[in-house]
Formats: structure tokens, sequence, C-alpha cells
């Protein structure tokens, strides 16, 4: 398991504490006010342990208090041993026992943080666009393959098809004479 960020408080407005396993005592430390947590690399909090979900929860700061909100996760998320309902915010006390999926923790403050401040001031990131969001022509790849096999077969055919060869044997199946091949040289 690999947990970033983690350790220096600095600039922190919140932290986890790691209660078991291999990172026992250390912090993860909240930084934003509005953080998704999960294993993909796209999160504000990266914890890559297979009992988290890519997109497992969202940690916000909102009216002045904390919430969390599981995002449909497989293995869940817990606040005081109690699984939350998907999609659903719940407020998250200082000093609460969470458990992401296999993963205790216990939320803590940061003394010197303001995350009302950081609430105040945050601006959230860009969403990116979706495929039918995107403007633009668009040629599907698959089409563009098939068509270049298409003509690779129509060149193919082209350059080897002879006429009079293919001439031939259709006027032989029709019972046509063919005329006698010129007497060889001199």
């Amino acid at each position: 398991m690999e947990i970033t960020p983690r350790g220096d408080r600095a600039g922190a407005l919140a932290a986890f504490g790691i209660r078991a396993g291999a990172f026992i005592g250390e912090e993860i430390p909240v930084r934003v006010p509005v953080a998704r947590i999960g294993r993909a690399a796209e999160n504000d909090i990266i914890v890559t342990d297979d009992s988290i979900s890519a997109q497992h929860a969202l940690l916000e700061f909102e009216g002045g208090t904390w919430r969390i909100t599981d995002l449909g996760s497989t293995n869940g998320t817990f606040v005081e041993g109690v699984r939350l309902t998907a999609d659903v915010p719940t407020p998250l006390h200082y000093g609460a026992s969470v458990r992401l999926g296999g993963l205790p923790l216990h939320f803590r403050p940061v003394e010197t943080a303001d995350p009302a401040a950081a609430r105040a001031e945050y601006v959230p990131p860009a969403a990116q666009p979706t495929i039918r969001e995107r403007k633009g022509f668009r040629f599907p790849v698959w089409m563009l393959v098939l068509l270049l096999l298409l003509i690779a077969l129509a060149v193919l055919l082209f350059t080897t098809y002879n006429p009079v060869q293919a001439a031939v044997p259709a006027q032989l199946a029709a019972g046509a004479v063919l005329p006698a091949a010129p007497p060889p040289g001199p």
C-alpha cells in the first residue's frame, strides 16, 4: 500500500491518522477543502490499497463542518463503525473513527489550519469533457482501419487481375474455339 500525499502537515487543513497496518502512526494530510479519496491518480488523496475503490469517498468542508460522502465504493466507508449510504454526505467531526474499505483511520484537526478561509478561496478544478461534449468531427478508428483494408484489397485485386486470362476460361466454358497460336518464329 502506498499513500499519497503523506507526512508533513504544512498547509494541511485536517489529517487522517492511520490506526493499523504497515503505516500505523503516519498521517495523511488533507490539503484542500474538497478532496476526492481513492486509488486512481486523479484523486486528491491517493491510497493504493486493494480494499479502496478508484473513486472511494469525497471529503469536503462545507458550512463550517467537514462532511464525508461514500462514492459508491465496493468495500464501503464507515464512520464510528456505521457504513455510510452511497452519495449521502455525512458530518465528520474531529476525533471520529473512519474506515475506508479495510483501512482504519482517525480524523484529526490541524491546529493552525483555517478550513473556512480555504473553502472561501477554493476553486474547483475544471471538469474534463466527456466524449459527447468534445467539439469537432471525430472519425472512428475502427472505420479508418476498415477503409484502409478495403483499399488494400481493391489494389491487390486490380494489380493481379488480367482481363485476357480471365476471358479465356469463360470462352472455353461457352464452347468457343480459340484461335490457333501463331507458329514459332522463322
